[in-house]
């Protein structure tokens, strides 16, 4: 039997819908205002990013006169210099060595004191302490910059045509060391000062005759030893060279690129090469070059090139003390003002660590300029054609990527000939 709870109710009233009572924030319109808070904060965020760009873009364009050393990536790298380009043409009077003859005292100097040009050779100034070559990033950061050229993390990179100032030691090349001979350790003046920055004053004969005897002392009587120099001003800073091609440029650039540009005038200095190669090849091979105003080399403790407007240890003879004293007279031309001397033929096997120094210097000031290259001997043992000497497989800088036209025809890649650099085993 059914009870009345089971029959269910046919009463409208219960069923009667209720209306939901709404928030006080939704009486007020609150999706909308939140929807068009969100668009405004980001129109907000918008205009701040492109003020921001517009500022940091004007800041970039700030000083177009300066450049960068192209101080790659790696940590720190955007501590790298600036420096203003500044390399003007001088005077033409200027492109012309001291056109005079200056003697020893020393009876027993074997030093050539050879008459330098009239005129300097029509060429178009090399990049100043290394100009715009290409650089690349190295360390955690990426980045390739122009200026200086090849930058390798660590945040003190620079690189000029007489070497790179970074770490990594012999992976980067042949060490150099700066020494004026103008000073001593101290900064007081030598008896090589005379008048830098006048080239026609008196006092520079007598100056020119004592840098040339102390250079002759160093390389002859001391036979290279880096001790009889401890007395001369030395820059802090070495430099690692993965090359020696520095077209011509003005005769500052050397103490520029060493950092002592405001305390060496451009005059009687030399920079001191000094590592250990290993042989690529076995072969017989010849060192070719010349500098302006010096360029020496000694090869496992031998000199065998010495070429120059001067030449402190051969003479205008062309005598190699090392070789019996034998004259080696061969040259290649060049529109230098002095052909390129080739050294004695010598023979090297591959896989062999062999001592290397290299000494190059400038005398009067004016211009400067260097160049060491080598040739392979053929079975009938004639040269081969030119090729740069390299320590380092590194890109080259791009003011001598292809080559140099006052010295045609030289194999600038050198493929299958890079003479590496390994630690010395004795310490410098």
């Amino acid at each position: 039997m059914s009870t009345s709870q089971d029959i269910p109710s046919t009463d409208p009233r219960s069923n009667t819908l209720t209306r939901p009572r709404r928030s006080f924030w939704r009486r007020l319109g609150g999706e909308g205002l939140a929807v068009s808070i969100i668009i405004h904060i980001a129109l907000v965020a918008v205009a701040l990013v492109w003020v921001i760009s517009t500022i940091t873009d004007k800041a970039a364009k700030k000083d177009p006169e300066t450049f960068a050393t192209g101080a790659g990536g790696g940590n720190g790298g955007q501590k790298a210099k600036e420096f203003k380009t500044r390399l003007q043409p001088k005077n033409i009077k200027n492109l012309a060595k001291t056109n005079a003859r200056i003697t020893t005292k020393s009876a027993s100097s074997t030093m050539a004191i050879s008459s330098l040009p009239a005129s300097a050779p029509s060429m178009a100034l090399g990049g100043a302490a290394g100009g715009n070559s290409k650089g690349f990033g190295g360390g955690s950061g990426g980045g390739i910059g122009i200026g200086n050229g090849a930058g390798v993390g660590g945040g003190k990179n620079f690189v000029s045509m007489f070497g790179s100032k970074m770490s990594g030691g012999e992976a980067f090349g042949i060490v150099g060391t700066f020494y004026d001979f103008k000073q001593d350790k101290s900064g007081k003046p030598t008896a090589a000062m005379g008048d830098p920055l006048n080239r026609g004053a008196k006092s520079n004969g007598p100056a020119v005759v004592a840098y040339r005897k102390e250079v002759h002392e160093f390389l002859v009587d001391r036979k290279w030893s880096v001790s009889s120099l401890s007395d001369k001003y030395r820059a802090p800073d070495v430099l690692w060279a993965a090359q020696i091609f520095i077209p011509t440029v003005t005769a500052d650039v050397g103490p520029t690129a060493y950092g002592v540009e405001k305390t060496v005038k451009p005059s009687r200095w030399i920079v001191h090469y000094k590592g250990a190669v290993k042989v690529p090849q076995t072969a017989k091979f010849r060192f070719i070059g010349m500098g302006d105003d010096f360029l020496c080399v000694k090869w496992s403790g031998r000199v065998v090139l010495d070429s120059g407007y001067e030449q402190p240890i051969t003479g205008i003879n062309n005598i190699y003390p090392d070789f019996g004293k034998q004259k080696f007279l061969e040259v290649h031309p060049s529109k230098l003002g002095k052909p390129l001397r080739c050294g004695p033929w010598l023979t090297m096997t591959a896989g062999q660590n062999v001592p290397l120094e290299i000494v190059i210097g400038e005398t009067p000031g004016g211009f400067f300029s260097a160049f060491l290259l080598f040739e392979v001997a053929d079975a009938a043992g004639k040269g081969t054609g030119l090729k740069l000497v390299r320590f380092a497989d590194l890109p080259l800088p791009a003011e001598i990527a292809q080559g140099y036209s006052v010295i045609p025809n030289v194999d600038m890649v050198a493929k299958g000939w890079l003479f590496k650099t390994v630690k010395l085993t004795e310490v410098r």
